[in-house]
């Protein structure tokens, strides 16, 4: 029997992860043309809604039975760990190539150990490749990864969800997992010097409670907005006319935040804090890269110049996976 599209099966963690939602947008983008089953090793802490149907299961032999079952043409994942996964996969006597998609903290942190723990899969012959920013590059080669196995990629967005240029509102917002290496209290601390404006903390799980009790300390200067569901976003981000995206110095691990390029063609203008070079490639002219939250009293209590929020619309258009998909499915023509 024929079949009429390719079948690709997501292996990934964390489905259906509020804080995760570029494998849905990515989905979203390839499901026309491929069809398309998702297994999750592990449970999401902050979970959405809408979403393809999905199995739990962390057996790697349960995994080799769904891959038997729906007899997929390619396997395709997010982040280096699910390595961990491969490897089992591989020693059974897997037969079926496989992609994944690398992120910024399996990248990032230290001197990379899951990009070197990860080495060995990507290198082996059924990896078709790696998609990864294209700053990480060099990072992946250091950890052993083959340069033939790396793929440049933007972020994955669903550009026409967010593509709106209506006019916004005037409240400042940040977004993201409440995690450390986002530094979430200096939003806060921007916040407490600016009373007369809204500031609305989008920040998703993890050590939540910690930017509650933080903020109280400041005089509830921010308002700290329950998990919205990723359809009700776009709507939030109308609210808005400036992302104030935060991060940590120290950590330094963030990398090309998939809300930048969202808020950019909501039309919100766009700081972000100069902890790397490659972050002015990524935002362009239509942001502000800052040394210190002091900076940004005299930027964000202004409107964000018109020149600025038309270069964002043109900016956030190369996150686009609606037009950069083929970047991953040119890789999965040879499986095909």
């Amino acid at each position: 029997m024929t079949r009429s599209k390719p079948r690709v099966m997501y292996i990934v963690r964390n489905f259906p992860q509020i804080s995760q939602t570029y494998i849905r947008s990515e989905i979203e983008a390839l499901q026309a043309d491929y069809e398309i089953s998702v297994i999750t090793l592990t449970n999401p802490n902050v979970p959405y809604t809408r979403c393809v149907p999905f199995r739990m299961m962390s057996d790697p032999a349960e995994v080799w039975e769904a891959i038997e079952d729906f007899r997929p043409d390619v396997l395709h994942s997010h982040y280096l760990n699910q390595s961990e996964m491969y490897e089992p996969l591989i020693a059974r006597g897997l037969n079926v190539p496989f992609t994944i998609r690398a992120h910024s903290f399996d990248t990032l942190t230290g001197d990379s150990p899951l990009a070197r723990q990860a080495a060995p899969v990507i290198n082996h012959e059924l990896c078709l490749g790696v998609l990864s920013f294209p700053f990480t590059r060099p990072i992946l080669e250091a950890a052993g990864i083959a340069s033939e196995k790396i793929v440049d990629s933007y972020p994955v967005v669903n550009y026409p969800m967010f593509y709106d240029r209506s006019p916004n509102g005037e409240a400042v917002m940040n977004i993201g997992a409440a995690i450390p290496k986002k530094r979430m209290e200096d939003f806060v601390d921007l916040a407490a010097q600016l009373p007369g404006i809204e500031f609305d903390l989008y920040a998703v799980g993890h050590i939540v409670h910690q930017l509650h009790e933080y903020n109280a300390s400041k005089g509830t200067a921010v308002k700290i907005m329950p998990p919205i569901e990723p359809d009700e976003m776009p709507r939030e981000y109308k609210k808005h006319r400036w992302l104030v995206y935060t991060a940590s110095r120290e950590l330094a691990t963030v990398g090309w935040p998939m809300a930048v390029a969202e808020a950019q063609a909501a039309g919100v203008g766009v700081c972000m804090p100069n902890l790397r070079p490659d972050l002015k490639a990524y935002v362009g002219d239509a942001g502000y890269i800052y040394d210190s939250i002091a900076e940004l009293p005299g930027i964000v209590t202004k409107p964000v110049p018109d020149e600025m929020r038309e270069l964002g619309f043109q900016q956030a258009k190369k996150s686009d996976i609606f037009e950069h998909k083929r970047v991953l499915t040119d890789i999965w023509k040879a499986a095909f």
